[in-house]
């Protein structure tokens, strides 16, 4: 069944009324979303080997003590227990900060990552209909490369971002359909194997942490912008469909209002 559906969707044929597949339709709109079903050539497997649920990740996690509601109750007790907090970490562990962004005029989704102790801040866009979740592991993913790459191995690396579903996907030891899961987790791996640990921690946005709001406002300015580098990530399934939904959903409205405006009688 994939062979000829395949067939279908990277077809050029120009089919006759009558005898015209009953998908053509559907891939042809589809394909004008930008969104490619098939993959021309198939990806290699990934190397990472995920392990049995009883084993512990690779990385550590941690989250902030406080929730978003009581964190900007009070933003001056939550910057200075963030504070408190960090300070606490070794001095030989480097720290990121990472967002993400997604704005809807223009249709837009960035990252951006500020790491202190190198003085280095930098902001990605994304291929287009990417989510926001996306945004934030890509976030992380680029850190992490770039702890990576780094001459030099520290001890640790500590990853501060304010989702708190990118820290769970990643720790977890669940398949994942978006590919930038596995590549942290990757990553993660081979950083630990060089002598780096991972520490991904939790903290609340728009509750006056520094390196937080710094990010935050990266991202926001390459959404407006779009004047850094791009990324160009795959779709996951869920994000096709999403795509998919709202277009169809749109031409549904345009087809309804334009169908009640030929029912309306016109005024004599």
């Amino acid at each position: 069944m994939h062979k000829p559906l395949v067939q279908l969707a990277t077809t050029t044929t120009q089919w006759k009324p009558r005898s015209t597949p009953g998908l053509i339709k559907e891939f042809v709109f589809v394909k004008s979303l930008g969104i490619s079903l098939f993959s021309q050539q198939l990806r290699l497997p990934s190397t990472y080997k995920y392990p049995p649920p009883s084993r512990p990740p690779d990385c550590k996690t941690s989250w902030f003590p406080l929730n978003k509601q009581q964190a900007m109750a009070c933003r001056h007790r939550t910057t200075s227990l963030f504070n408190t907090l960090d300070s606490s970490a070794p001095a030989t562990s480097i720290r990121a900060y990472t967002d993400g962004s997604k704005s809807s005029s223009p249709e837009t989704t960035t990252c951006a990552i500020f790491i202190p102790a190198l003085n280095k801040e930098h902001a990605w866009t994304l291929t287009k209909g990417s989510s926001i979740f996306t945004a934030e592991v890509t976030a992380i993913y680029q850190a992490l490369k770039l702890f990576y790459d780094m001459d030099d191995c520290p001890p640790e690396a500590i990853i501060y971002s304010d989702s708190s579903s990118a820290i769970t996907a990643i720790s977890s030891n669940s398949l994942s359909e978006n590919e930038a899961i596995t590549a942290i987790r990757e990553i993660i791996a081979s950083l630990k194997s060089s002598g780096t640990r991972t520490r991904l921690t939790w903290i609340p946005s728009h509750t006056g942490i520094e390196g937080n709001e710094r990010t935050d406002r990266l991202a926001a300015t390459e959404c407006n912008t779009q004047d850094g580098e791009e990324v160009h990530n795959s779709l996951s399934p869920k994000e096709m469909v999403s795509i998919i939904r709202a277009n169809w959903a749109s031409s549904l409205a345009v087809s309804a209002e334009r169908s009640l405006r030929l029912l309306t009688p016109l005024a004599l």
